[in-house]
């Protein structure tokens, strides 16, 4: 029985050390490493998606001859037949600044608009 319980306080111990160990290597866990490439993956997908509008938007201003006022000239006109979403699920914020400028503008992370994580394209 004295046997039994140095076994489990050698294992405890053995235990606590690697958790140590790795805890003062700064590794990250594969939990944490799985998520983090899960955002890459979002962020990625987001640019293609704004960057596939983007020409939707320039060839509609092309064949019209001015930017469209907003995105549902766009889907309208059968020019852009993805989703108009970041690859968090938050819809792509359109912006017409003046007559030859636009702003594509995606919440990110956080799906809120205004903060550090946004995706933009400014033209």
């Amino acid at each position: 029985m004295r046997m039994r319980g140095a076994l489990i306080v050698l294992v405890l111990a053995m235990v606590i050390v690697y958790f140590l160990y790795f805890a003062k290597l700064g590794q990250k866990g594969y939990l944490q490493t799985t998520l983090d490439a899960n955002d890459r993956i979002r962020a990625e997908l987001t640019k293609v998606n704004m960057a596939t509008l983007e020409r939707a938007i320039q060839f509609a201003a092309g064949t019209q001859g001015e930017l469209p006022a907003d995105l549902n000239a766009v889907f309208a006109a059968r020019l852009f037949s993805g989703d108009p979403s970041d690859g968090w699920g938050t819809p792509i914020k359109y912006e017409r600044k003046s007559e030859a400028g636009y702003r594509l503008i995606a919440a990110g992370k956080d799906k809120s608009f205004g903060t550090a994580d946004d995706i933009m394209i400014d033209r």
